[in-house]
């Protein structure tokens, strides 16, 4: 008996190991690229640092500054009005457009590799085709003519260079949480629709009462997704307009890189980065008790 515990032992202590070095790539990744740029951008956000000389122990006082500052709570407001601007439309397009898929018995993979070839396209390829599209003499512009529309400078006019990035965050975001949503409508039993069906349900009721009940996970998972996802919106906003005309459009990732690399205030963009960090933590929190709490009811 004690040496076929020692083997067991010894066998259960061999398993640990070699799992441990399965795992310990992925954990050097994440502690390397994810746990030490977090942890020092805290530390970074309580010094007085420029990038060329040594930081600073400030403190706190970085946040105090940020804070009171006006430009940093127009900024959020900015981006929460894009986010919402964006992310709202694109649950009813990609969800319609599931839906539509769903239902399309000719070439159904053709159109489903076709509506889903935004998501695979290069975001800066995208974000350039969009400002030329979007330019006082592209297609967008060449399409409002014939109503008698005068062209728009839609990204240099500080009435629309939001919707204009709202209108290529729709076309660009839509493709990606439509796939999400085809698979959570394929997952739902036809069983269940049929049954409703012969009972005389028509489709609303089968949409409301059968098919959105059991597609809840899914729908959790494409809010959350997509409200993240738009927080971390930079790249649209660099290319497009800079965070012009003006300051317009400048969202928070777009000030905190301003502030780190043009400003050379990185102590100052690092306290920036902590704030929106938590910011997104507690909003994405919230959501989830929210929405998994309307599950259990």
């Amino acid at each position: 008996m004690h040496l076929s515990h020692r083997f067991r032992l010894r066998y259960s202590t061999r398993i640990a190991l070699w799992g441990f070095l399965f795992a310990l790539p992925a954990v050097l990744y994440l502690t390397i690229f994810n746990l030490y740029p977090m942890v020092n951008a805290l530390y970074l956000s309580m010094t007085q640092y420029d990038l060329i000389s040594a930081p600073q122990w400030i403190g706190l006082g970085n946040f105090q500054q940020i804070l009171a500052s006006s430009r940093f709570h127009a900024s959020l407001q900015i981006t929460f009005i894009y986010v919402f601007g964006t992310v709202v439309p694109v649950w009813f397009l990609s969800f319609g457009i599931a839906m539509l898929l769903n239902q399309t018995r000719i070439f159904p993979g053709a159109w489903r590799t076709l509506l889903f070839i935004p998501t695979i396209l290069p975001l800066l390829s995208v974000t350039l085709v969009w400002k030329l599209m979007f330019n006082l003499r592209g297609p967008v512009n060449g399409l409002l003519s014939p109503f008698g529309v005068e062209p728009i400078a839609w990204l240099t006019d500080a009435r629309y260079a939001n919707l204009a990035l709202i209108i290529t965050s729709w076309w660009h975001a839509s493709s990606y949480y439509m796939i999400l949503f085809l698979a959570g409508l394929q997952a739902v039993p036809t069983v269940y629709q049929e049954a409703a069906a012969l009972d005389g349900a028509t489709a609303w009721q089968r949409l409301r009462h059968v098919i959105l009940p059991l597609m809840r996970p899914t729908i959790v998972l494409v809010v959350v997704l997509s409200i993240i996802n738009g927080f971390r919106t930079f790249a649209l906003h660099y290319v497009m307009t800079g965070g012009g005309p003006g300051t317009t459009t400048e969202i928070v990732p777009l000030l905190i890189y301003k502030t780190a690399f043009a400003f050379l205030r990185m102590g100052e963009a690092s306290a920036m980065s902590v704030v929106y960090f938590l910011l997104i933590l507690i909003f994405s929190l919230i959501q989830l008790r929210v929405l998994q709490g309307e599950s259990h009811e």
